[in-house]
């Protein structure tokens, strides 16, 4: 890419001479050729490209003469469109590397990033203002070299003009108007910079409510809220309309107004030099050289205009590429083992903001046992438990595995040893098959199909007519709950892990379906250390041990029987059939 980018600037270069001195000398060398009686050329370069074609008549002088405009504009063309090309070329890469970047830190941020943050939002970063930044590089990344080499090329042009020829100085009088030009283009890149900032906060906030409309569809029509979304839609538009006419009016007004300037100041050094005796030759040549320097004037003031806009997309990508990733992996990471004896909380508190949401837990859980986590909802038990695979690290204390912090072994292999089922399992584009094989990817057929069948799903899914094949839809919407939520326990069974969460997992199932998972979880959790977030009373049944939660506090420790009988709250829970809800 480095080439890529080096080959782009010389063809850059050439281009910016072609245009900034070559077209200039055109008008300065050929048309005096071209328009003077033969053998009467009186400037010197005019002599000697007459020696140089030697002794031949003018008809043919005249034709190789002509011969110099399609060149220089063949010369101009061609390395204009290289300069487009590679320096294009290296901007897209660039960007989008910068939006697989963006990806890949997205994957590493804390779940309390995407609590924080909108999803659509989110998406609108990644995608929309990413596309901005592209299109501002296909617009102005080739103009960011070509434009400044012509002024540079054409003013140099001038200035030896103006040594050599004394009526020359006069441009210099036009020149004087160049700083109003780029006083113009800063106050309006001032104002421009305010509206694309909120320009694209707006396009955020109206992605986030797009993407909240097309999620609830269920919602929306079962209370009767589509004139509500409708009306909110409306009223975003609205103000995007606006915001963005703000952003034409102040981009566009760049343009004419250094026109206007140049040409007042281009009209006043003609009358100067009239008056100086300037002849029309000069006139020509100062003319073609004044607008190779005020182009490009123009046109870096639309690129100014327009990377004023990128400033707010830059500013809003960097809300993900400067979060702190808070959930560190160990510099050296110990060799990981899954827990053999205990996995132990030790003085542990957790806050996902000011308020603490865990206070001081101290507990210890033997490897093997099953625990049932209860309590009312926002008590802490779904955050306990999200703990001990790393999707949060505690304010203060540690989870230990046989004595060892989880935090000193690497993310991956921790969570290699965890199986997860949340109550609202997630499926992913694809095939049941595929979404099944998540939990182990080089899992056979075969071994899927065994996992399907602990979890009570493989006679759903041989029931559809594609079978294991069968496309589940965007979130497997073209799944029940039910179905859903035994593909994500079948996903479990195969990834075979030591250690189990399970979120209430199987609160969307029928009863009897019900019975034969309550079955299968019961030969499941046999060996390895299970954590059961329970809501209601038929979850805790294959418990071991029973941990009651209150305002981020175990306020009990024990078993059905112990707890049935000397717990109020557990008491109240169990006599209602309800365990709490999510936390």
């Amino acid at each position: 890419m480095r080439w890529h980018f080096a080959f782009g600037i010389i063809a850059g270069l050439l281009y910016a001479v072609a245009t900034g001195a070559g077209m200039p000398l055109m008008v300065d060398v050929v048309f005096p050729i071209l328009f003077s009686e033969p053998g009467k050329a009186s400037d010197w370069y005019q002599l000697w490209l007459t020696r140089q074609l030697g002794s031949m008549s003018h008809e043919r002088l005249l034709f190789l003469t002509c011969l110099w405009i399609p060149g220089v504009f063949l010369f101009r063309a061609l390395s204009g469109y290289a300069n487009t090309y590679l320096i294009q070329y290296v901007g897209h890469k660039v960007l989008e590397d910068i939006r697989l970047d963006l990806f890949i830190k997205l994957q590493k941020l804390p779940l309390a990033f995407f609590k924080n943050n909108q999803s659509g939002d989110l998406l609108a970063r990644l995608m929309s203002d990413t596309t901005v930044l592209k299109q501002i590089v296909a617009n102005t990344s080739s103009d960011l070299i070509k434009q400044p080499a012509t002024l540079a090329t054409a003013l140099g042009f001038l200035v030896w003009k103006a040594f050599t020829n004394h009526s020359f100085f006069i441009a210099m009088i036009a020149m004087l108007t160049m700083p109003v030009c780029v006083l113009i283009i800063r106050a309006a890149g001032k104002k421009l910079a305010r509206r694309a900032k909120a320009l694209q906060s707006q396009g955020g906030t109206m992605t986030a409510a797009l993407s909240e409309t097309l999620q609830a569809p269920l919602e929306i029509r079962a209370y009767n809220l589509e004139a509500r979304q409708v009306a909110t839609f409306r009223s975003r538009t609205n103000e995007i309309l606006r915001l963005s006419m703000k952003v034409v009016k102040y981009r566009q007004a760049i343009s004419p107004a250094i026109e206007v300037v140049a040409a007042s100041g281009f009209a006043f050094a003609l009358y100067v030099g009239v008056r100086e005796g300037m002849t029309l030759k000069d006139f020509m040549t100062l003319g073609m050289a004044l607008f190779m320097s005020y182009e490009p004037i123009k046109k870096l003031g639309m690129i100014h205009s327009q990377l004023k806009q990128g400033d707010a997309s830059i500013e809003r990508i960097n809300h993900i590429a400067q979060e702190p990733e808070t959930l560190l992996e160990p510099a050296h990471p110990l060799p990981f083992h899954a827990p053999r004896k205990n996995i132990c909380f030790e003085n542990l508190s957790f806050a996902y903001r000011e308020e603490p949401t865990l206070r001081n837990l101290q507990v210890s859980i033997p490897v093997g046992q099953v625990v049932a986590l209860v309590g009312p909802s926002g008590a802490g038990k779904s955050t306990f438990a999200n703990l001990v695979p790393r999707f949060y690290d505690p304010q203060s204390g540690a989870i230990t595995f046989d004595g060892i912090d989880i935090r000193q072994f690497a993310k991956k292999d921790l969570r290699n040893s965890i199986a997860v089922v949340p109550q609202t399992p997630a499926l992913f584009l694809g095939s049941i098959m595929d979404n099944i094989r998540i939990g182990k990817e080089q899992a056979t057929d075969a071994e899927v199909e065994e996992a399907a069948r602990k979890a009570n799903a493989h006679d759903f899914i041989c029931g559809l007519p594609q079978g294991y094949q069968t496309e589940v839809g965007e979130r497997g919407d073209l799944l029940s709950g039910g179905q859903r939520q035994r593909v994500a326990i079948a996903r479990a069974f195969l990834k075979d892990a030591p250690i189990l969460i399970l979120d209430e997992a199987t609160s969307a199932l029928d009863a009897d379906s019900e019975a034969m998972i309550q079955q299968a979880l019961a030969a499941l959790v046999k060996g390895r250390t299970t954590f059961i977030i329970a809501h209601r009373y038929s979850t805790i049944t294959i418990a071991d041990r029973i941990l009651v939660f209150q305002k981020g506090e175990i306020v009990a420790d024990g078993n059905h029987e112990t707890l049935r009988h000397s717990d109020p709250i557990y008491q109240a829970m169990a006599g209602s059939q309800l365990l709490g809800g999510g936390s």
